[in-house]
């Protein structure tokens, strides 16, 4: 019998209530999650001093104490930039979970269109609106009005000096 496992992707530029709540809801359906951060060179995190590897320490972070959440890093720098190279980068992706063939990946997403280009390619994908208002862009555009929002393993980036 196959065994679901929850993936939730993002750049978490920073990650905050709105992606944690998706990683507990992909939890509770699934048990097993693996959050993806990505990025790539020069991207939105890395214009704010956040690049790729802080964000994949700081996710590391809030889920140390979770057994049931596997955070992995995907640095998508030479891959075809968005909407482009979808199968590279999902092909990338895949290769680095550690699914054991029982295992099937279902995708837990805030996009309606990653639904449906994972959906397109023949996976399952659980798209979920966003909730409480928030997105990274209104974070990093405006961090101490939205200090409340972010992750706290990302707190640091947002220490009062950069408020």
């Amino acid at each position: 019998m196959k065994q679901t496992v929850a993936v939730v992707f993002g750049t978490f530029a920073p990650m905050h209530k709105g992606h944690l709540d998706l990683i507990e809801r992909a939890k509770l359906a699934c048990g097993q999650v693996y959050v993806v951060v990505s990025g790539y060179d020069k991207d939105r995190g890395d214009r704010i001093g956040l690049d790729l590897t802080k964000r994949f320490q700081f996710a590391q972070e809030q889920f140390k104490e979770d057994r049931l959440v596997s955070v992995c890093a995907l640095d998508e720098t030479d891959l075809p930039a968005y909407p482009d190279g979808w199968d590279l980068w999902l092909e990338r992706l895949l290769g680095l979970l550690d699914l054991s063939e029982n295992q099937v990946p279902v995708f837990y997403v805030s996009e309606e269109e990653y639904a449906q280009e994972l959906h397109r390619r023949g996976y399952q994908a659980h798209y979920s609106p966003r909730k409480f208002g928030i997105s990274a862009t209104l974070i990093r555009e405006h961090p101490q009005q939205y200090h409340d929002y972010i992750a706290p393993a990302f707190l640091s980036f947002f220490g009062k000096e950069s408020m």
